[in-house]
C-alpha cells in the first residue's frame, strides 16, 4: 500500500531533492524507466543501444538482462515475466528463470517504425505507443489484449510517448511528441476504449519537447522534457506546480520507486550522448503502477 500523501505544508518544506546520479553509464539513449518492488530493482531500455538493463538497487550490480534488436518499451507481468516490444515483435523474457527469450507475437503489422513507452490498464491489458519519423500523422496508440491481440486505438501523431492513468482509471493522459502537447481521453475499461481526445496541456517553445510521464498520489503530472533539461510539474487543474532541472540536455523518462515509492528515478541523455540515471527525492509518493497480464505461457 502506498504511503499517504504529503499535506501542503510538508510540500512547501520539503520540495523535490535536487538530483544525484545513481548510474554513471546507462547506455546511448536510456528511457522506459520502471521499479521492480519484489526485489528493489531498476529496470530500463537502451533504444539506440539494443538493451535492456536491470540494476540491483542493494548492490549497485547493474546488468544487461537483454542484447539485440532495439527495444521500444518494456512492462513487468503478473506472472513476473516481462513484455518486450522489439522492432516487429512482442517477446517475453523470463529473467528468474533464465529462459531464452520468446516470441508472444511475431510478424507485428503496425503503423510506425517502432514501438515506444507502454502502460497497462487495471484489467492487465496494455496500450503501447509508436514512432514514425518524417510522418506526423503515421503512428499511434495499440492496444495489446491480455489474449495477445493487437489493435490500433488512436492515431493523428508521428511520436507517441508517456502514458499515466488517473486515479479512477477513468482518464488516461498521454503524451504526443509532435505537436507537444499532454492529451487526456476518457477510458471505458470494459471495453478497453480511449474516447473524447482534449489537449491537456500545450508546451511552451522553451518547455522543450514532452517525452516520459510519471503521476504522483495527488494527481500531479511529472512530464520528462527533452531539448530543455527538465521536469515540469503539472496540477490537474494545468497549472503549472513545479519544475526540477537536470544537469542533462535531454530528459527522457521518470519513474517513482523506492521503499515508500517517493524516490524518482530520472534517465536523460548527456550532451556527449550517453545517458546517466538520476534520483531526487519527492514529498508526495507516486501513484500505483499496474503490471500486464498477457498470456505468455
Amino acid at each position: 500500500m502506498s504511503p499517504e500523501p504529503a499535506s501542503a505544508v510538508d510540500r512547501v518544506i520539503a520540495p523535490p531533492s535536487a538530483p544525484g546520479v545513481l548510474v554513471e553509464d546507462a547506455g546511448q539513449a536510456a528511457q522506459n524507466l520502471w521499479w521492480d518492488d519484489r526485489d528493489g530493482s531498476l529496470w530500463w531500455t537502451d533504444v539506440e543501444g539494443g538493451a535492456v538493463y536491470r540494476l540491483n538497487t542493494k548492490t549497485r550490480i547493474q546488468s544487461a538482462v537483454y542484447q539485440g534488436a532495439p527495444v521500444g518499451a518494456i512492462l513487468p507481468q503478473e506472472d513476473n515475466t516481462w513484455l518486450l516490444f522489439l522492432d516487429k515483435e512482442v517477446a517475453v523474457l523470463d529473467f528468474d528463470r533464465h529462459a531464452p527469450l520468446r516470441s508472444l507475437v511475431e510478424n507485428v503489422r503496425f503503423d510506425g517504425d517502432r514501438f515506444n513507452e507502454a502502460i497497462a490498464d487495471s484489467t492487465g491489458r496494455v496500450f503501447v505507443g509508436t514512432v514514425r519519423h518524417g510522418r506526423p500523422n503515421g503512428a499511434g496508440i495499440y492496444r495489446l489484449e491480455t489474449s495477445g491481440t493487437l489493435a490500433k486505438v488512436l492515431g493523428g501523431t508521428g511520436y507517441s510517448s508517456g502514458m499515466a492513468w488517473s486515479a479512477n482509471g477513468e482518464t488516461l493522459y498521454w503524451t504526443c511528441g509532435t505537436t507537444r502537447t499532454i492529451c487526456r481521453c476518457r477510458y471505458d475499461v470494459r471495453r478497453g476504449a480511449l474516447t473524447n481526445r482534449q489537449v491537456f496541456h500545450e508546451c511552451l517553445p522553451d518547455e522543450g519537447m514532452p517525452a516520459g510521464l510519471a503521476i504522483d498520489a495527488e494527481g500531479t503530472l511529472w512530464s520528462a522534457r527533452r531539448d530543455a533539461g527538465v521536469i515540469l510539474k503539472i496540477g490537474e487543474n494545468r497549472r503549472l506546480m513545479g519544475q526540477v532541472t537536470l544537469p542533462a540536455k535531454h530528459v527522457t523518462s521518470l519513474a517513482f520507486g523506492g521503499e515508500d515509492h517517493r524516490t524518482v528515478f530520472v534517465s536523460a541523455i548527456t550532451e556527449e550522448g550517453r545517458s546517466k540515471i538520476f534520483t531526487l527525492q519527492s514529498p508526495v509518493a507516486g501513484a500505483k503502477l499496474f503490471r500486464s497480464r498477457v498470456a505468455s505461457r
